[in-house]
């Protein structure tokens, strides 16, 4: 399993993101909402990739968008998208603006296979910007995972895993080997002490999402997280405090 780069990011102790920015704060996957992460120091934010009909990369959760009678993104041009929608940005426009002030795990959604494209303009976009050790590149999909390790084995991965896809755990020796990612992000309701000890035992980091409550984020610290995702700016405050 590969080693993190020792200048990468996740080597600097416990990591927050900021989940879509500060969504408590501000809309989420928007140029205010991640620059408020930037100015709440958070370790660095965290956003979601999606293409349009016209082939634009742009930050947005869900494969839908309100307010359209054909609602899906892949279906609607940019132009059409902006005009339902102005305040979803385009990837280039973030990375423009953002890319050199924090770090950044970027998302990229699925969409058949158009998530293979989806992976090469990212990893275009970023070697334009010359964006590499401040950036995780995460998907729930393997498939982008390994692709993404092809094309450039410089940028760092993370698998995301949840209950739709945990069972990939029990076969962990042989996917991890094939797929390569440098760290897993796992649903925190699914994560036990034990999980976390059998990826460390690889070399790999695993961060856990969504944690909004205290309690949770103790847990999880007592566990040997080595970071988390979040809406609130509150743990991240809390989580600064636990780690001195």
């Amino acid at each position: 399993m590969e080693i993190l780069s020792k200048r990468h990011f996740y080597n600097n102790g416990f990591i927050v993101f900021g989940h879509r920015g500060v969504p408590e704060l501000y809309p989420e996957n928007t140029i205010e909402s991640f620059d408020e992460a930037i100015k709440l120091k958070y370790s660095g934010l965290e956003l979601d990739v999606v293409t349009t009909k016209d082939n634009i990369l742009i930050v947005h959760h869900d494969l839908q968008i309100s307010g359209n009678q054909d609602t899906m993104i892949d279906r609607l041009s940019y132009k059409e998208i902006n005009r339902i929608q102005p305040s979803i940005p385009k990837l280039e426009d973030v990375l423009s603006v953002l890319g050199h002030q924090t770090n950044i795990n970027i998302e990229i959604k699925y969409q058949g296979l158009k998530s293979l494209w989806i992976a090469e303009e990212v990893i275009r976009l970023l070697k334009a910007f010359n964006l590499i050790d401040n950036i995780i590149i995460s998907s729930f999909s393997a498939q982008v995972i390994r692709k993404s390790k092809i094309l450039d084995d410089r940028f760092m991965t993370a698998w995301i895993w949840g209950p739709q896809n945990l069972y990939f755990f029990s076969h962990r020796k042989s996917v991890l080997n094939y797929f390569r990612p440098n760290a897993i992000h796992i649903k925190y309701q699914c994560i036990s002490s034990s999980i976390i000890k059998k990826i460390h035992n690889y070399n790999m980091k695993v961060l856990a999402y969504t944690v909004n409550d205290e309690k949770t984020l103790k847990d999880l610290m007592a566990m040997g997280i080595d970071g988390v995702f979040t809406d609130s700016p509150q743990i991240l405050q809390i989580s600064k405090n636990i780690a001195g």
